[in-house]
């Protein structure tokens, strides 16, 4: 079992369920977000060993996410 913590954000909720499951049975620490705003506030309390992410998303893409926690 890894304690390698993976988050995934993806507006298709079928995504993330699949996703989140199959990262689970790998033995990884899993948590789903629907979108790049609720990601960014879970980073106050943790953050994630993996980041998988959508492009194409409503609000902020996750290219734009990328691109802030880049910081750039």
């Amino acid at each position: 079992m890894s304690d390698a913590r993976v988050w995934i954000v993806d507006d298709d909720r079928g995504v993330r369920v699949v996703l989140t499951a199959a990262m689970r049975d790998a033995g990884f620490e899993a948590r789903e977000f629907s979108d790049a705003e609720t990601l960014l506030s879970a980073l106050e309390s943790g953050t994630p060993d993996v980041l998988f992410t959508d492009v194409r998303m409503p609000g902020a893409s996750g290219l734009d996410l990328l691109t802030r926690l880049a910081g750039n």
